[in-house]
């Protein structure tokens, strides 16, 4: 009898040990602006590796970023996400202005095939902007920017990408 209730109190006590720990799950990858040494630069976590990614370029690029490539340096990363319908990319795009280097960083999805299905910038100090996002681990992509404004958008199932809120 004193091994059933031993058994229960343990049982009891591992269900309120794991339920009351932080479920929040880990963001795919997060994009912050600091400054360092004088300068503006990107601090993103997970620490992913860019590549250039002239090797692919016709399967990744579209005819809008071979324009960008004459004028700047655009980088790939690995996918931070993929399953059986669409795969997800982040790309860097940085050119060196009279203000020092400017960086952007644009979320893309691709079809299973490998076709550019939608594309969204969540992070820029292109044009003027000073703007962080994330993609959260429930592919909803978060870019906030200075004066408060904020876009949420969510990647569907598709790989479409719906804005949710745009302030």
């Amino acid at each position: 009898m004193k091994l059933r209730y031993l058994s229960i109190a343990l049982l009891s006590f591992n269900f309120l040990l794991f339920s009351c720990q932080d479920s929040k799950k880990e963001d795919l990858i997060d994009i912050k602006i600091v400054e360092k040494d004088g300068e503006t630069v990107f601090q993103y976590l997970p620490n992913l590796t860019f590549n250039n990614a002239r090797d692919s370029a016709s399967s990744l690029f579209n005819n809008q970023d071979y324009y960008r490539i004459m004028s700047s340096e655009i980088k790939v990363a690995p996918p931070i996400y993929q399953n059986e319908v669409i795969k997800v990319r982040v790309f860097t795009r940085s050119f060196f202005s009279k203000d020092g280097y400017r960086h952007g960083f644009l979320v893309r999805t691709y079809s299973k095939d490998g076709k550019i299905k939608d594309e969204m910038v969540i992070a820029s100090t292109l044009d003027g902007l000073q703007c962080e996002g994330k993609v959260t681990s429930d592919l909803r992509i978060i870019t906030s920017c200075p004066g408060g404004e904020e876009t949420i958008a969510q990647i569907e199932t598709d790989g479409s990408i719906k804005t949710l809120k745009d302030e």
